[in-house]
C-alpha cells in the first residue's frame, strides 16, 4: 500500500518533469531551425505537442525559457570542464581541455546560437554569454599562470596571452556552432590548436 501511494504521488511530478524537459528540448530544436527571434511560443508548443497552458505552467514567456536553458548550460560547464587527473603532461592536459571546450560549443550549439542572437538586443543575455565564456577558459588561465610561475613559459604578458588564446578558441567555437563537426574532427582540431598554443607559450616539454 505504501509503495502504491508513493507511486501515485510521484506520477504527477514525473509527468511535470517530462513535460518541462520535452518543451525545453523542442525549443532548442526550434531555435536551431528558425532562430530565436523568429521562434514563437506556438512554434515551440506545436513541436512539443503540448498546449499553451502547459507551456505557461513552466515558463513566463520565451525569454524565461531561454534563461532556464542557459542556466542549465552553465551547470554543464561546471560539470564537464574539470581538469583531467590522468593527463601525463601539460600538453596532454591542454589538449583534453581544448577538446572539451570545442565539444561544448559543438554539442550545445542550439542554446548557444539562441543566446548569441538574444544578446544582440538584450544586455541581460550578453552578461550570461560572458559568464559562460569566462568559465570555459578558467582552466586554460589556471594552467598557463601556474606554468609561468614555475618558469616553463616564454617571457610574455600572461593576461594578454590568455585572452588571445581564449578568443582563438571562442572564434573556432562559433564556427562549430554554425557547422558542427564529428567527434573525430573536433579531436583533430583540438590537437592542432593545442600544438600551436603550446609551442607559442611554453619553452620546453614539461
Amino acid at each position: 500500500m505504501k509503495m502504491a501511494k508513493f507511486q501515485e504521488t510521484t506520477k504527477p511530478d514525473q509527468r511535470k518533469t517530462l513535460n518541462q524537459e520535452q518543451i525545453m528540448i523542442c525549443a532548442i530544436e526550434v531555435f536551431s531551425e528558425i532562430g530565436y527571434t523568429k521562434a514563437t511560443v506556438k512554434d515551440i508548443t506545436t513541436k512539443a505537442n503540448v498546449g499553451h497552458g502547459t507551456f505557461y505552467h513552466y515558463f513566463k514567456n520565451k525569454n524565461d525559457l531561454l534563461d532556464q536553458l542557459v542556466d542549465d548550460l552553465f551547470e554543464k560547464v561546471n560539470h564537464n570542464l574539470q581538469s583531467n587527473p590522468l593527463a601525463e603532461s601539460i600538453f596532454e592536459m591542454m589538449k583534453d581541455e581544448a577538446y572539451r571546450i570545442l565539444g561544448f560549443y559543438n554539442q550545445n550549439r542550439g542554446v548557444l546560437l539562441a543566446l548569441k542572437e538574444a544578446m544582440m538586443v538584450d544586455q541581460h543575455y550578453k552578461e550570461k554569454w560572458l559568464k559562460i565564456s569566462d568559465r570555459l577558459f578558467k582552466r586554460i588561465e589556471h594552467d598557463i599562470k601556474g606554468s609561468q610561475k614555475k618558469g616553463y613559459c616564454h617571457n610574455m604578458n600572461v593576461d594578454i596571452t590568455i585572452r588571445a588564446l581564449a578568443c582563438m578558441f571562442e572564434g573556432y567555437g562559433h564556427y562549430l556552432m554554425q557547422l558542427p563537426s564529428s567527434p573525430r574532427e573536433t579531436q583533430m582540431t583540438a590537437e592542432s590548436l593545442t600544438d600551436f598554443c603550446y609551442k607559442a607559450v611554453f619553452k620546453l616539454e614539461t
